[in-house]
């Protein structure tokens, strides 16, 4: 394993007025931390707060659903194994609360 882990952020939008913004951003995060407690902390700091309870955000990494992030951060549920390569594509698919 190299040195770093790139990894290119993208997220779905959360209402009309995010959706103006551009929500791509590149990172860098070190290869030696745990991949589910790098992947919370990615989420902590990239996904923005929603107003509410109950929306959960899938984690798709390199095309494979890995795990979802229950509101705003409050827990990660692994789903299959988180392993990053060199170069990284992690995308957020926001799913809103049902009622």
């Amino acid at each position: 394993m190299t040195a770093e882990i790139k990894i290119r952020l993208t997220r779905d939008s959360v209402c009309m007025g995010d959706d103006v913004d551009d929500h791509t951003k590149n990172i860098v995060v070190n290869p030696k931390h745990d991949a589910a407690k790098t992947m919370m902390c990615i989420a902590k700091e990239y996904l923005p707060s929603v107003a509410g309870y109950g929306h959960i955000w899938d984690c798709i990494l390199n095309g494979v659903k890995c795990a979802t992030i229950n509101g705003n951060c409050k827990s990660l549920t692994l789903i299959s194994e988180i392993t990053f390569t060199d170069a990284n594509d992690l995308r957020f698919k926001y799913h809103s609360a049902n009622y």
